[in-house]
């Protein structure tokens, strides 16, 4: 039996090429999309779970009390992880984890180039578990002058001698010899590090770091087996109050690492909405495709019902022919998964370089063979349950006395289907097209600053303690307008503080309190506007030490009258007297609200910004090497373009764009091959109907237009049922975004009238070729 019916479902697909076609390759598009997606989907959900136990690990986080509310966050003040390990036996294992530099320069016999180094406490891996090639993975960290390294670093360093033993030195002051080499970290990794020191290091360089009002490092912590989480997170909520401060309004306590990637440390959703997202889509896809398949297959109906009709007759029962037609949705399926999976692998590149991944689809995975047994087996089901049923019901009497027909039902639910399709469509472009528009809103509103034609350069200790005079060389050439330096990028600042007073401040009013330091050309060459006051005294900053300028944000918390001359006591017990306030800027990303920041004279400049005249970059580049390089031979020059740093910030959410995109663009096609399979279907069946009109007088263009009415029909249904789902679903989106856009209510009639246009051109080819054809061949047997 099972060989007959798969006989029977190969002959019909050959027999009607062009539906197999359609139903194959729409099949193929959407399982193929489907299977890239739920790939990612996959990747993200994994982040971390190689781990040995890694439900056991958390990294640890401390909550600040503003204005009532607690605030988590994940830097912590260094004493803080001996501190837990010490008072709390529940805690097994626990390491501070944290940059020490991004471009550090790494010298080996006589080579240099920059490196990214991080510094970690021994215990580091034995809370995390990287494969180690060479070295004992257990001592590595012991030696407060080792370096751990990965397989790709090693190679880059070393090339094919052994690292082993070797020493390097940093920043021209560090010797460090290599203790291990471990494998690549693998790319669903939340901890990464290519070059790994101990975190001992950074604190005898950093002896400030040991004060507790300091929060600059990350840190984890494994616990032991059986341990309650809930209940240790009751006695770290203690912490602080019963062995540092009992006034303290700070709380230590633990997050799983397996939701770090997914949440914020407050357990807001982070790429967890991407996730869900990229699923829904996925999902969306599949189901359009599972669509066309139903409707073709309702829609040709007719065509198998004396062959049911046969069989019933003969004693085929109900459950035998649902399990044939099943089964020849499951040989359609499964055809279609081939080609899926070859579509699939074609485009995993270009999904690889949108989505900024290393995805492979490897085959001898287990995971990834469920995926495609899945999407297979669901695909499937879905596609075909409705047709079998429907096409086992058929009343065999009718059929073979030759009195069956379709039936409005089954020509309801295909236009059901049709709607259905268009509004997953319609609602995913215009959701699309927001988020493009909204993008494009925050990439190019005015942020309050100039950053076109600004060059930021990184200094180290060397150009430090010869910054003035590398200003004053560079203010000399005729390519440069202006020179100014500062602790961060001006729009990228996160540096910030929480215990500043002022007079008339309520004491339970407590704001967090941004900390841009820079220098008095600051102002000039960012074109920062004045709201009132003055800028840092240019001639002689020094006599400007103690004082701070504003923006309007602050201005309006501290009074609603003029703030010049106020003076501000901070954390640190500075009194700091108000000379100016600036128009408000962004020194955030303008994803978020603006910030009340705090500018001060930098004592610690880590870039140097230079405008330079428009359309003289290049001249502008080679000026700079040559006079860095005069004071700076040792170090090479690093520098960007702050626009293009700027741009690069929304790289992430073009991402999601250009695949949101790609979604609507395929979910757009998968239903336009329903669409037409349908309008080579309704020609076939309305053969009769076009030869009587065309006898009675008809024009082709009328022809046309009576095909398409209908078509169009579904599409405006379709659409007008979108436009409210789009419409509630995006407003609760924008929520997140302190600037937006108002809501494009002219892209309800853009899309329409793009989706019209589309299906439109998709049944024009079948009007076209049903109102040229002769009445006479259509009307000869009547």
């Amino acid at each position: 039996m099972i060989i007959n019916n798969l006989k029977i479902a190969y002959r019909n697909l050959i027999r009607n090429k062009g539906y197999s076609f359609i139903n194959i390759v729409g099949l193929a598009i959407g399982m193929a999309c489907t299977i890239l997606l739920l790939l990612w989907v996959n990747h993200e959900m994994s982040y971390d779970t190689f781990h040995n136990d890694p439900e056991r690990v958390y990294q640890v986080g401390n909550y600040q009390t503003w204005n009532g509310k607690r605030n988590a966050m994940p830097n912590l003040p260094t004493p803080l992880i001996d501190a837990l390990k010490e008072k709390y036996p529940e805690i097994k294992y626990a390491t501070h984890f944290n940059a020490w530099g991004e471009n550090l320069l790494l010298e080996y016999n006589g080579k240099k180039q920059y490196e990214s180094i991080k510094g970690a406490d021994p215990d580091f891996f034995k809370i995390f578990n990287f494969p180690v090639l060479q070295g004992n993975i257990e001592t590595c960290l012991n030696d407060i002058n080792s370096l751990v390294l990965t397989e790709k670093s090693a190679k880059r360093i070393f090339g094919n001698e052994n690292p082993i033993g070797k020493t390097v030195n940093i920043d021209n002051r560090q010797p460090l010899t290599v203790t291990a080499v471990v494998k690549d970290i693998p790319t669903n990794s939340s901890i990464r590090f290519e070059l790994l020191m101990p975190f001992e290091l950074m604190r005898k360089a950093n002896p400030w770091s040991e004060n507790w009002g300091s929060h600059n490092y990350f840190g984890y912590a494994k616990i032991a087996e059986g341990t309650n989480i809930d209940v240790l997170n009751e006695k770290l909520d203690q912490f602080y109050i019963d062995h540092v401060d009992k006034e303290s309004e700070k709380y230590a306590f633990l997050y799983p690492l397996l939701k770090r990637h997914l949440y914020y440390l407050d357990n807001s959703p982070s790429k967890i909405t991407q996730v869900k997202m990229f699923f829904m889509i996925a999902i969306f896809i599949l189901i359009i495709a599972c669509f066309n398949f139903m409707n073709l297959s309702t829609a040709r109906a007719a065509k198998r019902a004396k062959e049911i009709g046969l069989k019933k007759a003969i004693g085929a029962t109900y459950p035998q022919l649902i399990k044939q037609f099943i089964g020849e949705s499951l040989l359609i399926t499964i055809i279609s998964a081939n080609f899926a999976i070859i579509l699939a692998h074609l485009f995993l590149p270009q999904f690889n370089s949108l989505m900024n991944r290393h995805l492979i689809l490897d085959y001898s995975s287990l995971e990834f063979w469920l995926i495609i047994v899945g999407v297979t087996l669901v695909t499937g089901l879905v596609a075909g349950a409705y047709p079998a049923f429907y096409l086992s019901s058929f009343n065999p009497i009718m059929v073979l006395k030759g009195t069956f027909s379709g039936g409005k039902g089954s020509n309801r639910f295909r236009r059901i289907l049709v709607v259905m399709q268009f509004i997953l469509a319609s609602s995913l472009l215009i959701c699309t097209l927001t988020i493009v528009l909204q993008t494009n809103y925050l990439t190019n509103m005015d942020i309050g600053l100039n950053k076109d034609n600004v060059i930021a350069i990184n200094i180290n200790q060397q150009m430090q303690k010869k910054i003035e005079t590398i200003k004053g060389e560079l203010m000399r050439s005729s390519f440069i307008e202006n020179v100014s330096y500062g602790s961060h990028r001006p729009y990228y600042v996160f540096s910030n503080g929480w215990g500043e007073n002022w007079e008339g401040k309520d004491p339970e009013f407590k704001p967090l309190i941004t900390y841009p330091y820079v220098d008095p050309e600051f102002f000039d060459v960012f074109k920062v506007k004045f709201h009132s006051g003055r800028p840092f005294n240019a001639n002689n900053p020094a006599a400007d030490s103690s004082c701070v300028i504003i923006n309007e944000t602050f201005a309006k918390m501290i009074s609603n009258e003029l703030v010049i001359d106020k003076m501000i006591h901070t954390g640190n017990n500075e009194d700091l007297r108000i000379i100016g306030v600036v128009k408000d800027y962004h020194c955030t990303p303008n994803t978020r609200k603006l910030q009340p920041f705090l500018l001060r004279l930098c004592d610690d400049p880590r870039f140097l910004f230079v405008r330079y005249v428009e359309g003289n970059a290049t001249k502008t580049v080679q000026e700079i090497q040559k006079i860095c390089g005069k004071y700076n031979p040792e170090f090479p020059l690093i520098y960007n373009f702050l626009d293009d740093h700027y741009d690069n910030l929304y790289e992430g959410q073009r991402a999601t764009i250009s695949t949101l995109l790609y979604a609507s663009i395929l979910a757009i096609i998968v239903s336009c091959l329903g669409l037409f399979g349908l309008a080579s279907f309704n020609a076939e069946e309305r053969t009769k109907e076009i030869g009587v009109r065309k006898v009675l007088g008809a024009s082709m263009n009328q022809l046309i237009l009576i095909f398409s009415k209908d078509f169009s029909k579904w599409i405006l249904i379709a659409s007008l049922i979108s436009w409210p789902i789009t419409y509630f679903a995006m407003e609760v989106w924008f929520q997140d975004y302190p600037f937006r856009i108002d809501f494009p209510f002219w892209l309800f009639i853009a899309v329409f009238l793009m989706l019209l246009i589309i299906s439109t051109i998709t049944v024009a080819y079948q009007s076209w070729k049903s109102a040229t054809k002769n009445p006479v061949v259509s009307l000869k047997y009547e």
